[in-house]
């Protein structure tokens, strides 16, 4: 086993050691073989060195036998193994074994790979007339690009028969810097290979481009101006072809580029600022490239200022620092700004620029310095009449934490709900701890600072600056969160304490309305309040019709008052009305709308009443008149009347109105109390008299016999209605006075009937066709016309018995 292991070793030692030669596709080899002695060569080849021939005889079980042959001359030792149309299949090594006269086997070693050739040489940039361009004193780079073949070759670039440039690589560049010489050359670039032999080349020819030269004018480097001067200079140049671009730019100092300008030769510059300055470049092209040259233009003006401060314990200063031109300068005194450039003090100059902030008295702490400090310089270079320009510095100066004045001693929160502790102040360095007793923070809620803007008085004066403020949210569970606490807050210099009150303070309670009492034009609203949140609080009634919209609101600025009255309603209206109230911490919720119905309006009632009642008082005095002188007969037959006027004995007792006999003591509807519908029954005593087209009658005393006996009742009946007409009494023997009472046709445009309550079922519809009472005439002299009022009460009674039957 040892052995078999040494001689592999062995037999890769010489693999190693054999050189790989190269062939193409379909290319004749023939591998070399020298027999030594009388005992046969063999030939192994791929794969696993399988036995290709012993002797001149080729073993016939290769797939590829018939193109392989052992080549031998006759006379010689020469056993060379042929391979004919050598194809990717024949690739790998090959040995011949022979054995030498002492009978010691000798073996050759031959290693065949698949060639391939280079493709594809290519020059970049190179144009269709096999061109390539470059620019006069400007580097240029001639690249060759080759896809390698198998072994790898080497590319040139060779001019003037002479190689420039060479390497083993599929892609060479040679950098130059073209010159006039070099315009119109050529340039090759070839492969080169020892193994195979196969070359590929390809030329080109150089085409260099000559740019203008461009100077400007007048011819300084320099130009020095005045803000507010003119500038006027030229770009000059000179070239062979034909211009292409004309240019001005300015360099951008800040980020060094260049801005275009304009396009023109001349660049001219009216009323120049000192944005001008700077410098100036005019660049000049052609198809050959392109040159130009730059000039810098210097604007005198007023300096930019800067300011800076160097400060210990013992010394504090402030330096101001101008940057103009020219460079001499007067200096203005010093302000001293907040951030927002309020004004804090003023500080005097001096001649250099550099100050001193004064100490104060008694002072332990810087923070009362910080601010923006002001410098003002000039080197009389004005611009619009400003002969000063400034410069400032934001000083912030280290110190322990301090509150500013702005800061609220007494705080509020609501009791049950969540509330915000804030503290406002100033700290540099930042903190590096807080802390507040009693501890009040919430596990579920974490403390946060903010930036804000926070009013301090530094000075004396009460400004803006910069702060921080620190929210604490805080559940106000119990009555004990309402006490004194301290916040302290520390920071690498120091530790400072601030103390506040929590009070109680919140939005007000929704106040609740207890009574509405509606009337017919207005309302009564009484209400309880609710909780003023910790402040004072007023109300504010809102209400409205149900039909409309928009709400009307009333103002009760008195917190004490608790109910209020609202006129100027409308009668038999439905209204909605709430309440709510506010303080100074906001509004309050709305109580629920409750609606109400205002009242029914009573004032047509008794204008009516008057209307109806004073011709009847009318027509009863002339009666009584009547019946004084003797006439009678007006009195008569007062039942078929619709007024029902009972006289005693001694003349006219009362007159009973049923129109306005109120039900349910309900006032009817004043569209019921037209005053433009007639009088049904006014009655004076004159013969024949017509009112409207209603009723006319006769008051001439006329008699007729009483049919049902002295002393009886009559009663009257209205036809089939649901109503009733009241009788009329008499108190007679066997007679009756009377009065004639004619209908008329019933008159157009109006219905005649007996009406009840507003909305309610008409009583009875009058029949102008019947009559309801014929009594014969007669004359009575006696004075003893009606009955008293006890045979009236008798009479109603026997009335109210026939109804029921």
């Amino acid at each position: 086993m040892l052995t078999e292991i040494v001689c592999l070793i062995f037999i890769f030692q010489d693999l190693l050691a054999v050189n790989v030669s190269y062939h193409f596709e379909n290319e004749t080899v023939i591998l070399p073989c020298e027999q030594l002695s009388n005992n046969s060569i063999i030939w192994h080849g791929p794969p696993n060195f399988f036995i290709y021939a012993i002797g001149k005889t080729i073993n016939q079980k290769l797939p590829k036998s018939d193109r392989f042959v052992i080549v031998h001359t006759n006379g010689t030792n020469q056993y060379n193994l042929k391979i004919r149309y050598f194809s990717i299949d024949d690739r790998g090594i090959y040995k011949c074994v022979r054995r030498d006269p002492k009978d010691k086997v000798q073996e050759m070693y031959f290693n065949l790979e698949m060639a391939k050739a280079p493709r594809n040489l290519t020059i970049k940039n190179e144009s269709s007339n096999n061109t390539v361009y470059g620019y006069l004193n400007k580097t240029l780079s001639l690249t060759c690009n080759v896809i390698e073949g198998i072994p790898k070759g080497k590319l040139v670039w060779i001019t003037n028969n002479e190689t420039v440039k060479e390497a083993a690589v599929s892609s060479l560049v040679f950098y130059f810097l073209p010159t006039q010489k070099d315009h119109l050359k050529l340039f090759t670039c070839a492969t080169r290979s020892n193994t195979t032999g196969h070359i590929l080349q390809h030329t080109v020819r150089l085409f260099v481009y000559m740019p203008p030269d461009v100077w400007i004018s007048p011819n300084h480097k320099l130009v020095i101006l005045k803000e507010g001067d003119d500038l006027s200079i030229y770009c000059n140049y000179s070239s062979e072809l034909e211009i292409t671009e004309l240019k001005w730019d300015r360099l951008v100092q800040m980020n060094s580029q260049l801005e275009n300008i304009q396009s023109s030769s001349t660049l001219s510059i009216r009323n120049i600022k000192r944005k001008h300055g700077g410098q100036y470049v005019c660049t000049v092209s052609n198809m050959a490239g392109t040159d130009s040259d730059s000039v810098t233009i210097e604007v005198h003006y007023p300096p930019k200022i800067e300011v800076s401060f160097v400060g210990n314990k013992t010394d504090r200063k402030l330096r101001c620092i101008p940057d103009g031109i020219p460079n001499v300068y007067i200096f203005k005194e010093w302000e001293h700004r907040s951030e927002y450039l309020e004004l804090i003090r003023s500080l005097p100059n001096s001649e250099t620029g550099t100050i001193n902030i004064p100490f104060i008295k008694g002072e332990t702490d810087r923070h009362q310095d910080r601010g923006i400090y002001i410098c003002k310089a000039s080197n009389n270079v004005s611009i619009k009449d400003e002969l000063f320009t400034a410069g400032e510095l934001l000083l912030q100066p280290d110190g322990k934490p301090y509150f500013v004045t702005s800061n609220n001693e007494t705080q509020y929160g609501l009791l049950g709900h969540m509330s915000s502790i804030t503290v406002d102040f100033v700290s540099f360095p930042k903190l590096t701890n807080f802390s507040i007793t009693p501890d009040i923070t919430n596990s579920n809620s974490s403390y946060t600072f903010e930036n804000v803007t926070v009013l301090d008085t530094l000075y004396n004066k009460s400004v803006n600056v910069n702060g921080r403020r620190l929210t604490i949210p805080v559940k106000v569970e119990n009555k004990t969160f309402f006490q004194p606490y301290t916040v302290k807050l520390s920071n690498q210099n120091g530790s400072s304490n601030f103390t506040f009150i929590l009070s109680s303070a919140s939005k007000p309670i929704t106040p609740e309305i207890v009574n509405i009492v509606p009337k017919k034009r207005q309302v009564m609203l009484s209400w309880r309040a609710g909780f003023n949140g910790g402040f004072s609080q007023t109300f504010f009634i809102e209400y409205r019709r149900r039909d409309e919209e928009k709400w009307k609101v009333i103002h009760i600025k008195d917190h004490n008052q608790n109910t209020y009255s609202i006129d100027g309603l409308t009668p038999e209206t439905e209204y909605l009305i709430r309440l709510f109230s506010r303080n100074i911490k906001g509004d309050s919720g709305s109580s629920d709308a409750i609606p109400f119905i205002t009242d029914a309006t009573h004032e047509n009632d008794n204008l009516g009443f008057i209307l109806l009642i004073v011709p009847l008082l009318i027509a009863v005095a002339v009666l009584y008149w009547q019946y004084k002188k003797g006439k009678l007969r007006a009195l008569e037959r007062l039942s078929c009347c619709k007024w029902q006027p009972f006289i005693d004995a001694g003349g006219i007792g009362a007159v009973e109105n049923n129109f306005y006999e109120n039900q349910n003591n309900e006032v009817h509807n004043a569209a019921a109390q037209n005053m433009d519908m007639p009088v049904y029954n006014s009655i004076e005593r004159r013969a024949h008299l017509s009112i409207g087209q209603c009723v006319s009658y006769s008051a001439t005393p006329k008699r007729k016999p009483n049919p049902l006996g002295k002393r009886k009742n009559d009663i009257a009946f209205v036809g089939a209605s649901s109503g009733f007409a009241k009788t009329a009494e008499s108190k007679c023997t066997d007679e009756l006075n009377y009065i004639d009472v004619c209908f008329e046709p019933k008159p157009s445009g109006h219905k005649f009937q007996i009406h009840g309550s507003d909305n309610k079922t008409d009583y009875v519809d009058i029949d102008f066709s019947k009559r309801i009472c014929s009594f014969a005439e007669s004359e009575r002299n006696s004075d003893d016309d009606f009955s008293s009022i006890d045979d009236i009460k008798m009479m109603k009674k026997e009335q109210n018995g026939n109804l029921q039957k």
